[in-house]
């Protein structure tokens, strides 16, 4: 999952900094980091609303809730207690929430979170997501994040077949929504913005 923003509308300003300086010389770290929370605060947003990589609503699962609904127990989310934006990470191996981090199916069954969310805010698709940037080169930059470790029991990875739609309902969350864009579109607007003014006049930034 890559964070791309639309900068269609920046040419003035992108022109400006070019006149100014080597755009090599810009710093873009800033703005990496602020859009590395832009992707972790999208996905969690939009998987708790149901959503997927475009914004629109996923298929509702079929399976569960069935039965008694039951809420995640502090065992399912790895002992992590409070409002926290993101649950415990838990990789390979044995875990308190079951082998490799997967639960029963009698669990699964009886959650009620949205899809590919039965835990909520704890399930992996939000407690897995790693974000990170990279230098392409001395003009490009891109922030980006990936799922670290979703895995089944054998320790298999699974979430690409209900990204793909491979004998699933196509759910796919590899991409940034609308509202992400458009944060990551103001972002880059500001940073720029900021850069500018150092280029002008490199103590302004202190003041």
């Amino acid at each position: 999952m890559k964070a791309f923003a639309d900068l269609s509308g920046l040419d003035r300003l992108i022109a400006r900094a070019n006149s100014l300086a080597d755009p090599a010389w810009l710093d873009a770290v800033p703005l990496m980091k602020n859009w590395m929370d832009i992707i972790e605060r999208d996905n969690r947003e939009g998987v708790l609303a149901g959503t997927d990589k475009d914004g629109g609503y996923m298929i509702a699962t079929t399976y569960r809730p069935k039965g008694k609904v039951v809420k995640p127990t502090a065992t399912n989310k790895n002992n992590v207690k409070g409002r926290v934006k993101k649950g415990a990470f838990s990789g390979f191996g044995p875990a308190t929430s079951g082998w490799n981090n997967n639960l029963t199916w009698w669990e699964y069954q009886r959650l009620d979170g949205p899809p590919l969310a039965p835990r909520g805010r704890f399930s992996r698709v939000i407690t897995n997501l790693e974000t990170d940037y990279r230098q392409d080169s001395p003009t490009e930059w891109v922030a980006f994040g990936y799922w670290r470790d979703v895995v089944d029991r054998d320790g298999k990875p699974f979430l690409h077949y209900h990204f793909d739609g491979d004998g699933l309902p196509r759910r796919d969350l590899r991409g940034v929504r609308p509202e992400g864009r458009e944060r990551a579109r103001k972002a880059a607007i500001n940073w720029l913005r900021d850069q500018i003014r150092w280029l002008n006049d490199p103590a302004a930034v202190l003041t």
